[in-house]
Order: structure tokens, then C-alpha cells, then sequence
């Protein structure tokens, strides 16, 4: 993809936020713009280079447009992960199943930008430690909430010091903070 600049790439971020990355889902090309500080003609703009790269498709001819299949596969490789809509761990003592496909999608994100993006060793080690402490709570048959709420909390911590910022803000909507 040839046309994806930096505010191209903060365009489709903040459509796959505004839609929690769902197909369905629909906002005004306008509204995201405005969240970004463009003025129309810029967002609209923006949206019909997404709209040409089949990235995003438009919904109805007064400016609201939706995500494609291979929009939600770009913006979770640039690190958006799933948060809203029921993307969160839950408030059981035990994890339910929801909260763990909640934990696949945010830790496959993780390890999608940790494979792309510079790391200092250090910080690299701390957070794949961290991901090795959730997937060995998950082997459990009682894998424990609190635990895991804990770890994503440091987590969360690591990967903003990395410059995961994106990353780091949807583990703190997901855990609840």
C-alpha cells in the first residue's frame, strides 16, 4: 500500500475505534476527520483513497462509510486491537470464555506489532514475559481473572514505554481502568 502517510494511518485507526472494528458498523467520514482536526474536504479525501484501496467502503451517499475485512486486517497489524463490545475480561473470579477470546485477539495484536516494531531487549523481555504469564494462567481449567487483570496491568505499562501507546490504551479499556 503506497498511499498510507502518517495521518492516512491515524484515519483508518480511528475508523476501526469509532466501528470497534466491525463490518456493520458505520460513521461519518466527516466525524473522523473532526476527531482528527481535518477539515472536510481533507477527510474526505482521506476516506475515498481508503475507499480506492478497498480499505474502507462507503455505506451512504451523505458521508458515512464502514471498515472492509481487509481494513480490520490492516488496522490490527498497525496494533489496534478489539476493545469494545464485549472485548473484556469480565468480572468473574474465573475467566470466562468471553474474556478468553477477548485475551486471544489483544495478545495475537501484541505479538503482531512486537514482530514489527523496535524494541529495547529489556522491555522486549519484560513484555513477553508477560505474555507467558497469561498463557500459562490459561492453561489452567480455572484460569483466575484477577491474575490476569494484574498481569495486563503491567502490560499495559510495558507497551507504553515501548511506544505502543494504541496498544497500551485498549488493555486499559479492556481491563477496565
Amino acid at each position: 500500500m503506497d498511499i498510507m502517510d502518517s495521518k492516512t494511518e491515524r484515519y483508518l485507526e480511528e475508523l476501526f475505534k469509532l466501528t470497534e472494528g466491525k463490518i456493520d458498523s458505520t460513521v461519518s467520514m466527516f466525524d473522523i476527520g473532526a476527531v482528527m482536526g481535518l477539515e472536510r474536504d481533507a477527510a474526505r479525501r482521506t476516506a475515498e483513497d481508503l475507499i480506492a484501496e478497498g480499505l474502507v467502503e462507503i455505506k451512504t451517499l451523505s458521508g458515512a462509510i464502514g471498515i472492509t475485512p481487509q481494513g480490520i486486517d490492516l488496522a490490527q497489524s498497525m496494533g489496534c486491537v478489539e476493545t469494545a463490545a464485549g472485548l473484556t475480561l469480565g468480572t468473574a473470579p474465573l475467566l470466562e470464555e468471553s474474556g478468553r477470546r477477548a485475551l486471544d485477539t489483544v495478545l495475537n495484536a501484541i505479538k503482531e506489532h512486537l514482530s514489527k516494531a523496535p524494541i529495547a531487549f529489556d522491555r522486549l523481555e519484560e513484555i513477553i514475559i508477560d505474555i507467558k504469564t497469561i498463557e500459562v494462567q490459561l492453561l489452567s481449567n480455572r484460569p483466575k481473572t484477577a491474575i490476569i487483570r494484574t498481569v495486563l496491568d503491567s502490560l499495559k505499562e510495558a507497551l507504553h514505554a515501548a511506544g505502543a501507546a494504541t496498544l497500551a490504551e485498549d488493555l486499559n479499556k479492556m481491563i477496565g481502568n
